[in-house]
C-alpha cells in the first residue's frame, strides 16, 4: 500500500513539475530518438519514454532522466506486486529461498529508486547513480538468483528484471551526460 502510494506521489510531482510548463520548450522528439540509439535496445527505450505521457511536456535530459527513474520503479513495484501472485506457486525450499530474496532484494530496489529519484530532482547525480545502482544490483541478483543455490528454475520475474535493467541503462546513459 505505502509502495503505491508512492509511486502515485512520485508519478504526481514528475507530472506537476513538467506540465507545469508548456510543450513549446520540450526537448526534441529527435533528441530522444538519439538518446535511445546509444541503448543497447532502441525499440524498447523508444516505446518506454514515448509511451509516456509525460515526455511530451519534457524539457530537457533531466526531465527525462526523472521519466526513466520513475518508470524503473513501477516495473519494479509491478514485480513486487507479481511476486505476490506466484509466491504460492513455489512451495519447495529452493523456490521458496529465491521468492524470498527476489521480495527482499524488490524492496530494497524501490526504495533505491525511490531515493534516485528524489536524488536525481535535486540535481544530485552522482548520489543519485550510486542509488540506481544498489537497486538496480537488487534486481539482477534476485534473476541470478533461480540459477544458484540448486537446481536452476526459470525465474517468474524475468519479464520485470529485463525491464528493469534496460530502463538502469537508460538512467546511466542520461547520468553520463549530465554529469
Amino acid at each position: 500500500m505505502a509502495t503505491m502510494l508512492t509511486n502515485h506521489i512520485c508519478i504526481l510531482i514528475t507530472s506537476l513539475l513538467l506540465f507545469a510548463f508548456p510543450t513549446a520548450n520540450a526537448i526534441p522528439k529527435r533528441d530522444v530518438e538519439n538518446l535511445c540509439r546509444e541503448t543497447t535496445d532502441f525499440s524498447f527505450c523508444l516505446t518506454s519514454l514515448e509511451s509516456d505521457p509525460r515526455i511530451a511536456a519534457a524539457r530537457d535530459l533531466h526531465d527525462v532522466l526523472l521519466i526513466a527513474i520513475t518508470l524503473s520503479k513501477i516495473q519494479v513495484d509491478d514485480a513486487t506486486t507479481h511476486i505476490g501472485t506466484v509466491s504460492g506457486k513455489y512451495s519447495g525450499p529452493n523456490g521458496k529461498r529465491r521468492i524470498g530474496v527476489c521480495r527482499r532484494n524488490y524492496g530494497i530496489a524501490s526504495a533505491k529508486f525511490q531515493t534516485a529519484w528524489e536524488l536525481a530532482l535535486k540535481k544530485s547525480y552522482w548520489e543519485m547513480e550510486k542509488q540506481a545502482k544498489i537497486g538496480t544490483n537488487a534486481v539482477v541478483d534476485c534473476e541470478n538468483g533461480w540459477r544458484r543455490g540448486g537446481p536452476i528454475q526459470k525465474s517468474p520475474l524475468t519479464f520485470y528484471n529485463t525491464n528493469v535493467s534496460k530502463l538502469s541503462g537508460i538512467v546511466f546513459l542520461i547520468f553520463q551526460k549530465l554529469k
